[in-house]
């Protein structure tokens, strides 16, 4: 017995690590582990059911943005043949403001809202001109998945979301494809084709080749152009689907989930569409220099 305690005797180094281990794990639980949360307000709307710490009023508001938001995305997306307008309810959880939202949801990045089956989750963000941008956005990539059950690729997915939640948000409706500028990432779009010269662009690396953006292979790196690719994103979706030639074809790319083959038979050969692409995002800045009244809500 005495030779078996000495073989099992943990040298000092081992309990040093064994420490370190300890401490890793317990940091990482800290900073990864959700919090346990505790809604003070529950509302069912026509289509969502709403989990809420912000106020109630705040609650109603976001409801009603969110119902909006299912309107124009069925008026626009119902077409689709695997779009079912009979669902359970979506579950929205929506925090009192960003502190309670990152506590809760800790090891978020810079993700002021996000969407996890069942539940997408976002803040009431006050201090905003458009409080729901964030949180529509998340319910646009829930209603992909859980009304329309699409499988896109990278680009049409975000871009979709960010197609109808940078649009006009008003009591009477969304404005779908009038742009808000106090969304993201509308804010950001000095960054996007500098100079009126698309050659120059690509030089100067404002530009990414949409090559680069339909196929999510050989751009820049996306941790340090983030705004960049979001803006490429939108910009793209938002020509596709607002541009008199092309719209009548957006819901067929849809359809085939925006691969490069897809988007060269619905939309055109990508080095042509390019061109037009940048036409249409030059409209778009000059368009945003025009001063806009504030949404009223």
């Amino acid at each position: 017995m005495a030779d078996s305690n000495r073989r099992w005797k943990l040298k000092p180094r081992q309990v040093r690590m064994l420490i370190y281990l300890a401490v890793v794990l317990g940091i990482a639980g800290w900073r990864f582990i959700p919090r346990s949360w505790h809604p003070t307000v529950t509302l069912d709307a026509a289509h969502h059911r709403i989990y809420s710490t912000a106020t109630r009023e705040q609650t109603d508001a976001t409801a009603h943005a969110l119902e909006l938001l299912y309107a124009a995305y069925s008026n626009r997306m119902g077409s689709l043949p695997t779009f079912q307008r009979a669902h359970p309810l979506l579950q929205v959880k929506l925090f009192k403001d960003r502190e309670e939202f990152r506590r809760i949801n800790p090891g978020l990045g810079w993700a002021e809202a996000f969407y996890r089956e069942p539940y997408c989750r976002a803040y009431f963000s006050a201090g905003e001109s458009n409080p729901y941008h964030w949180m529509l956005h998340e319910a646009v990539h829930q209603f992909n998945n859980e009304v329309a059950h699409l499988r896109l690729e990278k680009w049409l997915e975000e871009g979709l979301a960010e197609y109808f939640s940078t649009s006009r948000l008003d009591t009477n409706g969304l404005a779908l494809g009038r742009i808000d500028p106090n969304t993201y990432p509308v804010w950001w779009i000095d960054e996007l084709a500098t100079s009126a010269d698309l050659a120059e662009n690509l030089r100067n690396g404002s530009v990414i080749p949409l090559k680069a953006i339909v196929t999510d292979s050989g751009g820049p790196s996306m941790r340090r152009h983030v705004n960049l690719y979001y803006l490429h994103w939108w910009t793209l979706t938002h020509f596709v689907f607002e541009n008199a030639q092309h719209r009548e074809r957006a819901l067929k790319l849809v359809e085939r989930g925006g691969g490069l083959a897809a988007f060269e038979e619905c939309v055109g050969p990508i080095e042509r569409v390019q061109s037009e692409w940048h036409a249409h995002v030059r409209k778009l800045k000059a368009d945003l220099t025009a001063p806009l009244p504030q949404m009223r809500f």
